[in-house]
């Protein structure tokens, strides 16, 4: 089957990549510049290279640093007002995932008014125009935010996470912003590009170029993630990091991420758990989910990471080697199992419908996702991570 692969935003990569972005705003002539960021990042002195940067081209600039995990819909409405009271004209979303979504959300709001979520698709987005720039600056390594059109929002009323497509104009991807990374944060993003891209390799739309970066993803993210995690002022280990993430981001942009980030984003809301610790919890049962439907795909995974599989076994014997090669890694990283947690079995598998009903691209896992089978995955999770 012929494909289409695309990518929806340039990205600015490499050491000094702040400062180049500084530099391009200026000679773009933008007059106001409004920074998004949450009350961590800025504490941690991260923004600050982002402010240096910005002061060294004569460029002014306003702030909000209130943006939280799994942003909800009421703060980015308030962004939006913000934003337009200090008539900037580029916004720059520094940050997690969270932090860029909010940045690329709050622009559809600024430049289209009413509210975000009229703007979901999932409340049948009506469309709107694009004309205030947004650069997305992450200052981890995980989310692929900078390259994706997700912008996934919490609303409040459904108590659901929605999607918002409104990708950026311009990636900044700077490794020295990540250096400063708590490590519970390095672990976690790292663990959420490991499912980007294992989740993207596996689905039901490939294509060759993207396959080619989901793998690569997976290599680079086994190898540097144990180095990132400890030595955090490990240049190279945290410039392979960012590059892993922002590929995996663009393969899963194109491809698509499945039934994990199903589970994903319901545990994450319904548990109040780190998005990245949900994902990890979901890799080594994704990859045992697909091993019939995507045997080779599983096997290719296995060699990005550096496992021995016979040629004679069989795809869930294949699996279940790759999948234990995440589970090793896991506790390497000190990942508690889902029931370290406080949740229960049955809380946890009480999510399933739900999962399948408040994320559409369950339908991009190969087979169908029934009720039956994700409640299977779920107790899968449950019981095979210790």
């Amino acid at each position: 089957m012929a494909a289409i692969y695309e990518q929806l935003c340039p990205v600015l990569f490499g050491d000094d990549a702040v400062e180049e972005m500084a530099k391009r705003i200026a000679e773009d002539g933008r007059k106001q510049v409004f920074i998004c960021c949450d009350a961590g990042v800025r504490k941690a002195g991260i923004v600050a290279l982002v402010e240096d940067a910005l002061k060294a081209e004569g460029l002014t600039y306003s702030m909000y640093d209130e943006i939280l995990p799994d942003t909800p819909d009421v703060v980015v409405d308030e962004l939006a007002e913000k934003i337009r009271q200090t008539g900037a004209d580029i916004i720059l979303g520094v940050g997690g995932g969270s932090t860029m979504d909010a940045a690329k959300a709050s622009a559809v709001v600024l430049d289209n008014g009413d509210s975000i979520r009229k703007y979901m698709e999932e409340n049948g987005n009506p469309g709107f125009v694009r004309k205030t720039p947004v650069y997305a600056i992450p200052t981890n390594a995980g989310t692929g935010s900078e390259n994706t059109p997700m912008c996934v929002i919490h609303e409040l009323s459904s108590d659901t996470k929605k999607v918002v497509l409104r990708p950026a104009e311009l990636a900044v991807l700077d490794p020295k912003l990540t250096v400063s990374c708590p490590r519970s944060v390095t672990v976690f993003a790292g663990f959420d590009a490991l499912s980007h891209a294992v989740e993207a390799s596996t689905s039901v739309a490939p294509n060759p170029r993207d396959m080619l970066l989901a793998l690569h993803a997976v290599k680079l993210i086994v190898n540097n993630l144990p180095i990132a995690m400890n030595e955090p002022e490990n240049m190279e280990a945290r410039s392979n990091m960012m590059f892993a993430s922002n590929i995996a981001g663009i393969a899963f942009t194109q491809m698509s991420v499945h039934i994990g980030h199903c589970f994903d984003h319901e545990a994450g809301i319904k548990f109040h758990m780190e998005h990245g610790h949900c994902c990890a919890l979901s890799i080594p049962e994704t990859i045992r989910i697909v091993a019939e439907d995507k045997p080779a795909e599983v096997r290719q995974i296995g060699e990005a990471m550096g496992v021995a599989i016979p040629e004679e076994a069989s795809p869930m014997e294949a699996a279940d080697l790759v999948a234990e090669r995440v589970r090793g890694l896991m506790r390497e990283c000190g990942i508690k199992p889902l029931k370290d947690t406080g949740v229960t079995k049955e809380e946890a598998i009480a999510i399933a419908q739900d999962a399948i009903d408040h994320n559409w691209f369950h339908i991009m896992c190969p087979g169908d996702v029934s009720r039956e089978k994700m409640e299977r995955y779920i107790a899968n999770i449950y019981d095979n991570y210790q």
